[in-house]
């Protein structure tokens, strides 16, 4: 069977069941010889960790989420509910990472009423009046 024609276990399944699946989709062949050595060598996670992980042993801590996610290029939020360090409403509030783009100056003056074109000007020389003025005085 190919790496990626098994769909991704459910939240529910153990985290073993998991782990292997990540492993098989990211070309990591879990019969080969050694194999759980390559995979400590690339996570930077202990061989005996690996071991226990892919037989359900125990549960990863959040080092070990992070560097399983680091070195299968997959999210950590996943990765760390799946583990139980946190629920699975967790993935529903994810944050944004995304820094929103800054308010133009015609989209606040917009926001603030300022339609009139005449209007418009007259608050664009007051704040370059300001400004002028605190940049003379060295305020901020």
């Amino acid at each position: 069977m190919t790496s990626g024609s098994q769909p991704e276990p459910p939240l529910t399944e153990p985290f073993g069941d998991w782990l292997r699946w990540a492993l098989t989709r990211h070309g990591y062949d879990l019969d080969e010889r050694g194999i759980q050595r390559k995979i400590a060598d690339d996570t930077g996670i202990p061989t005996a960790t690996v071991s226990r992980l892919l037989r359900d042993v125990s549960q990863p801590d959040v080092a070990t989420c992070y560097a399983l996610g680091k070195t299968l290029l997959i999210r950590v939020m996943p990765i760390l509910v799946r583990a139980g360090h946190l629920p699975p409403e967790a993935l529903d509030r994810e944050p944004v990472t995304e820094r929103p783009s800054p308010t133009t100056e015609e989209q606040a003056l917009t926001a603030l009423g300022v339609t009139q074109p005449d209007d418009r000007a007259a608050v664009r020389a007051m704040i370059n009046a300001l400004t002028g003025k605190n940049r003379r005085e060295g305020a901020n």
